[in-house]
């Protein structure tokens, strides 16, 4: 694990990072994908932070207008082919108006960022409705329960647990916060969450 010593120095890493993550999902990723777009509706105006390639819109209901930010450049280039717009921004600074979205991703973010609590409540700004996500759960492949390897991911920089995934989204001001788990052979790999925003 990496680590986090300042929000400058986890943006520049993955600045650099090119890797389209729909070349390689896997039957576990499609399920977290699945999961976290659930509520969605069709006309739903949704924003994919960290969006990647932009191949999030293969899991929403045809008739969402989906939206991108991400770091990575090359990454931007790619979704926006396939999102209505894509742009370079960081979690914790997202470049839309306040309640522009229905729904706001955010996808295997908060384990990636300086300030997790930052990142949600721009998220939460910016949504009138729901923050849905996920994160590596501790006692999956990412994190150490006694029997696995420590993390080992060069750009993660923290593991949650449900408890600490809870406080984090609830002072947030997210409410019904609602965390599952994504598992494989029996054993937790992801947390899955939503939360809904006030008023």
């Amino acid at each position: 694990m990496a680590e986090a010593t300042s929000q400058d120095d986890c943006i520049e890493r993955h600045r650099t990072y090119s890797i389209d993550v729909s070349l390689r999902l896997n039957a576990l990723q499609r399920e977290r994908l699945k999961r976290m777009v659930s509520a969605a509706r069709p006309g739903d105006h949704v924003l994919d932070v960290g969006c990647n390639s932009g191949y999030i819109v293969d899991f929403l209901p045809i008739g969402c207008e989906v939206y991108g930010v991400d770091v990575s450049t090359e990454l931007v280039a790619k979704a926006a082919r396939r999102l209505v717009e894509a742009k370079i921004a960081a979690a914790e600074d997202l470049p839309f108006p306040n309640r522009c979205m229905d729904m706001v991703i955010l996808g295997e973010i908060l384990e990636h960022v300086h300030d997790p609590l930052v990142c949600l409540k721009e998220a939460a700004r910016v949504t009138r409705r729901l923050v849905v996500g996920s994160t590596p759960h501790e006692a999956g492949h990412w994190g150490p329960d006694g029997k696995r390897k420590p993390e080992t991911h060069r750009f993660h920089v923290r593991c949650f647990t449900k408890q600490t995934l809870a406080e984090v989204l609830e002072e947030a001001g997210l409410v019904d916060v609602e965390i599952g788990t994504v598992n494989a052979e029996r054993i937790p790999q992801m947390y899955v969450f939503t939360g809904q925003v006030k008023g």
